[in-house]
């Protein structure tokens, strides 16, 4: 199995939280750090789904790729030294692909051999160290170092109160067999404050920021090259009892290029995508 190496940069600006604050009150128990510790239970389940539209102008014939997702993983965790390692299971899984003049594509759980293993340290800083096998059909749209940033998104790793905020980059390159992809990510989340979700007090923070993406693949016997710049809004909403994400709602919209062997030049695209991951309740 290969791994991809993805690298996660983290800084932080206004964390002034109480534990350091010299009005503390003597003797008050300290603020929970916003951080990855070993939850409570440890091994967890998320739902997730994804929507993507790419609107291509072919010299002037607009054509769309629409690829819509839904997944169930379960995940567990386990200490190791100071952080620890990950594993990811996917339990379900089913993405539907619509692609222009030709047939639908439709693609499950049975592409994927294998689970994701990674290791995370207590600020989200993520290195993928097994990735499942993934049918060559299929490894365009199932991308372990993806779905392994969506799920453990970049912490300051101290307590936080709202209006504090931190810089999250990640970057990362994944070479498999039927192509290459590699992403560069900018994002900014500020602490927005408690909120409550079907009884549970959560902590919401949202998140702004630039994404861009690059992609050679090879997609029912045709080589495609894809370059696109991204803007991406959404929030986190943070369990700090269990030490979990709870939930991460994310929108995507950009404009790029698709390189297809038929097409003399580049050709312009738009792309609009939502996704969602959430926490199973118990």
């Amino acid at each position: 199995m290969r791994a991809a190496v993805p690298v996660r940069l983290l800084s932080s600006g206004a964390l002034a939280g109480c534990v350091a604050a010299a009005s503390c009150a003597t003797g008050a128990p300290a603020p929970l750090a916003l951080a990855y510790g070993l939850p409570d239970p440890a091994v967890v389940t998320y739902f997730a789904g994804d929507t993507l539209s790419v609107q291509i102008n072919a010299l002037g014939q607009p054509l769309e790729l629409r690829v819509g997702s839904t997944a169930e993983y379960g995940v567990s965790y386990e200490r190791s030294g100071d952080g620890l390692t990950v594993t990811l299971a996917v339990r379900s899984l089913e993405i539907d692909v619509s692609l222009p003049m030709v047939e639908p594509m439709r693609i499950d759980e049975a592409i994927v051999e294998g689970d994701l293993v990674l290791a995370l340290d207590r600020r989200g800083e993520v290195t993928i160290l097994e990735s499942p096998d993934v049918e060559e059909a299929a490894s365009a749209f199932f991308a372990g170092p993806m779905i392994a940033h969506s799920l453990f998104p970049g912490l300051p790793g101290t307590a936080v109160q709202p209006g504090d905020s931190w810089v999250d980059t990640v970057a990362f390159q994944d070479d498999g067999d039927t192509g290459e992809s590699s992403q560069r990510s900018i994002t900014t989340y500020t602490v927005i404050g408690d909120t409550q979700v079907e009884g549970r007090s959560l902590l919401e923070i949202g998140f702004e920021g630039t994404s861009e993406m690059r992609q050679t693949m090879a997609l029912q016997g045709a080589e495609i090259e894809q370059a696109t710049d991204m803007e991406v809004v959404g929030r986190v909403l943070w369990d700090m009892r269990r030490g979990v994400m709870f939930e991460r709602e994310t929108i995507s919209t950009g404009t790029g290029t698709v390189r297809v062997a038929l097409a003399p030049m580049p050709l312009p695209t738009r792309v609009e995508s939502r996704s969602r991951v959430r926490l199973a309740l118990p």
